[in-house]
């Protein structure tokens, strides 16, 4: 019976909690209603996922459908924190309608808060989330920002950086890779002024990794997006001029291979390395700008 009474105390005490925000969120006042987005955010651990669709998007979609900026903008990080918490198809296809309503502004404060909380939430995301963000992400890329404004450049290359990061530390679709990923990195590597060096060589590291370590791959998959053929594999393909020696003597082709041990440790080794890489991602900025 005591039991009882604590969990009728409990919900009761819920019921008041999100009564109190619904308040907040109704309010003409921008300040309530953003703090309202701030208090639905530090309340997503703490719920189900029936709680989170009844209740808090619910909130949130009427919040990130405000007319002032300020309430639209602030409950971005909400909606990435639930998407951080819940792998549930119905919650996940609400905040994927939402994000695009935010990334239809097309204001660069938009772009750079969806991209940011949905990055936050890719460890813990499912599968169609990821690729909705790294679909997002590779469309971003593929427009030349706007203006002269180097730190707002800089911000949107950090954002999207940090967001490929993420996404290569988990298991992406071999399509996914090739078509998205690797164009993704590509595109941010052509704006080298407003790359922080860190991140400049990490997207080096992913780029070499994920497209096999070859020259010659990574040429066919920028070769492939740009609409021209790879020049570089009549360099490093089969019969290619590299693969002869200055003689005029082919290489043997049955040299000696690398042990059948090391090509089994490969794929665990480059995977802990793309989670070193996304993890310590701080680290090696505060390197590079403490040098």
């Amino acid at each position: 019976m005591h039991h009882t009474t604590e969990i009728i105390n409990a919900v009761r005490f819920l019921c008041v909690i999100f009564n109190i925000l619904w308040e907040m969120v109704a309010s003409s006042d921008t300040s309530l209603k953003i703090n309202a987005a701030a208090l639905l955010r530090a309340l997503v651990p703490y719920t189900d996922v029936k709680i989170a669709s009844t209740h808090i998007l619910p909130a949130l979609v009427t919040l990130g459908s405000d007319q002032n900026l300020k309430v639209k903008y602030a409950s971005i990080d909400a909606f990435g924190a639930v998407a951080q918490h819940f792998k549930n198809d119905m919650v996940v296809d609400k905040i994927r309608i939402q994000m695009d309503a935010f990334l239809e502004d097309g204001s660069h404060e938009a772009s750079v808060s969806v991209i940011r909380a949905l990055a936050v939430a890719v460890p813990h995301s499912t599968d169609r989330l990821r690729e909705y963000l790294l679909t997002k992400i590779f469309k971003m890329t593929c427009i030349t920002p706007v203006g002269n404004d180097i730190e707002r450049r800089r911000e949107r290359a950090n954002v999207l950086c940090e967001a490929l990061r993420a996404l290569d530390a988990t298991d992406l679709p071999a399509m996914g890779i090739r078509d998205l990923l690797l164009p993704s990195i590509q595109n941010l590597l052509k704006d080298l002024d407003a790359l922080d060096p860190a991140h400049k060589e990490a997207l080096e590291i992913i780029s070499r990794e994920r497209s096999g370590g070859t020259l010659e791959s990574i040429s066919k998959v920028m070769g492939a997006h740009l609409g021209i053929a790879s020049s570089v594999s009549s360099f490093f393909g089969e019969n290619s001029l590299l693969t002869k020696k200055e003689g005029g003597e082919e290489h043997d082709p049955a040299g000696p291979t690398a042990p059948e041990q090391n090509l089994q440790a490969q794929p665990e080794s480059t995977r802990f390395g793309r989670i070193m890489r996304s993890g310590f991602g701080d680290i090696l900025r505060g390197q590079s700008k403490g040098q």
